[in-house]
């Protein structure tokens, strides 16, 4: 839709994790389906490219009519990995309670799909918290399926965290049954309320304070280092902020141009943009951030080259001998023992 923002627009391909086996599955043909939706199954392949956010959800929908599968969304959901999320997974999995990790993924959905939003109220009366996910972009009736993926996701969040102790007392849908009682009971273990004033779900406030199962305090400081890290300061040049965001990055094997521009709020395309209007390529940034962290794993002797080779998201040794050679005009052996005369200025 050209009136949708364009940074909005946007997620992780791994949105569609499983989509080229469901369709399999039910007799369909992946590849068409994509196609007509103006996308190709290369897409698949590569879980971190930003995609049109619209155009995952007319194959969604396009697949639940053309295979006759009311439930295609929900089943879809069955089948991906909770890690299919990403990042947000891991920052969900860093809160001490339940409560907490849900805030955090509503806090930063955009590191998946920032064309969703998230808001919470309480029921004192019956002492529940409601959890609702809405479409930043101009929403329509075409997007039901996605809705549904969305909420059944919520739940299988609850589920993880909590260790499958807590679960939603209700789940709303603001449509009308798609498919049968059966279908979702089978996929979410209730019948939801349908025709309902929003989409989520509906919590024993109490429930969600309980322990996060997933917690350690290692996880938790690293990912609020990692986030505090992705903050970078408005006034900044759009280099300075990609340059924050990739010091982060790279330690995850996750510096590519569109999770830096949706951490950034911005379309992967506008942002080269932008970095080209001051004289600088999203490569060059890259290869620098991968350069100091490159240097900082070198100076810890106790690490193995191959390990290091393999945390910079190299294919094996060789290639990391390369590049060091390219940019210290040394091996790797070579800097490592001449380590503490390394100058800093030429990071």
């Amino acid at each position: 839709m050209s009136d949708d923002p364009s940074h909005l627009n946007s997620v992780r391909a791994a949105a569609l994790a499983c989509f080229g086996d469901l369709v399999r599955d039910l007799g369909g043909d992946a590849a068409a389906i994509l196609r007509s939706c103006g996308l190709t199954p290369a897409v698949l392949t590569d879980p971190e490219r930003s995609i049109p956010y619209r155009n995952v959800v007319q194959a969604v929908e396009a697949a639940s009519r053309i295979l006759n599968a009311p439930d295609f969304g929900l089943r879809l959901c069955a089948m991906q990995d909770i890690n299919a999320l990403g990042l947000l997974a891991l920052v969900m999995q860093s809160a001490p309670s339940v409560r907490e990790g849900l805030m955090l993924g509503a806090r930063h959905v955009r590191l998946h799909n920032p064309a969703l939003g998230y808001r919470t109220f309480m029921d004192t009366d019956r002492g529940l918290e409601h959890l609702a996910v809405f479409q930043r972009l101009e929403p329509n009736d075409d997007m039901l399926q996605a809705t549904e993926i969305c909420v059944s996701y919520m739940r299988r969040t609850l589920e993880l965290l909590s260790g499958g102790a807590v679960q939603p007392v209700a789940i709303h849908f603001r449509h009308a049954p798609l498919g049968s009682e059966a279908q979702y009971r089978q996929h979410l273990g209730q019948t939801p309320r349908f025709n309902a004033a929003f989409d989520g779900v509906s919590v024993d406030a109490l429930a969600m304070r309980r322990r996060s199962l997933r917690h350690n305090q290692f996880l938790e400081r690293f990912v609020g280092g990692f986030l505090a890290g992705l903050s970078p300061a408005p006034e900044q040049s759009a280099a300075d902020q990609v340059r924050h965001a990739l010091a982060s990055l790279v330690r995850l094997e996750m510096a590519d141009l569109g999770t830096v521009a949706r951490i950034l709020g911005r379309h992967p395309r506008t942002l080269q943009r932008r970095l080209h209007a001051e004289g600088v390529g999203f490569e060059e940034l890259r290869d620098v951030a991968r350069k100091n962290w490159a240097r900082e794993l070198l100076g810890q002797q106790e690490l193995g080259l191959v390990h290091i080779a393999h945390l910079l998201g190299f294919a094996d040794q060789s290639v990391l001998t390369r590049a060091c050679q390219r940019w210290f005009g040394a091996t790797p052996r070579q800097l490592r023992r001449n380590a503490g005369a390394w100058p800093r200025a030429a990071l």
